[in-house]
């Protein structure tokens, strides 16, 4: 496995959403959950270790989720709404991709594009025809 020269290790604070509200609506999240969700500030912990190995814990709304996985292996993830979902992470050359083959059982895709823009982390998630883009500032 190829390593990247993008280093994601570190604090990251989310600072803004853009699509947010289509982008919950497409996953059929509940209209009340989408007002409540619109005040979370995800953050997120990463740590890349030897051999591509990462460790990847998000904490929103008080809630922790940490998943530790090798790049190019195929696991089951702790997707953070209490389901465990099959996703393989790796890198698109300074790209780090996780896809979800299957995220809603009936195997429509969900894919996370994260890239490094100065001192930001980018991400696209594209679910269907919708793409919700988020920004997330190291702290």
């Amino acid at each position: 496995m190829a390593a990247s020269a993008v280093d994601f290790s570190g604090t990251w604070r989310h600072q803004h959403s853009q699509n947010l509200e289509a982008f919950m609506a497409a996953l059929g999240t509940p209209p009340s959950l989408r007002t409540r969700s619109k005040g979370f500030e995800p953050k997120v912990d990463v740590k890349e270790h030897n051999d591509d190995w990462i460790t990847w814990s998000t904490t929103a709304n008080g809630r922790t989720t940490t998943n530790h996985f090798k790049l190019g292996n195929e696991f089951y993830e702790d997707t953070g709404d209490g389901k465990k979902r099959k996703v393989v992470y790796f890198w698109n050359n300074n790209q780090l991709v996780s896809v979800f083959k299957d995220w809603d059982g009936t195997g429509t895709p969900l894919t996370i594009t994260r890239w490094m823009d100065g001192h930001n982390v980018m991400a696209e998630v594209k679910y269907r025809d919708v793409t919700l883009k988020r920004i997330y500032r190291k702290s």
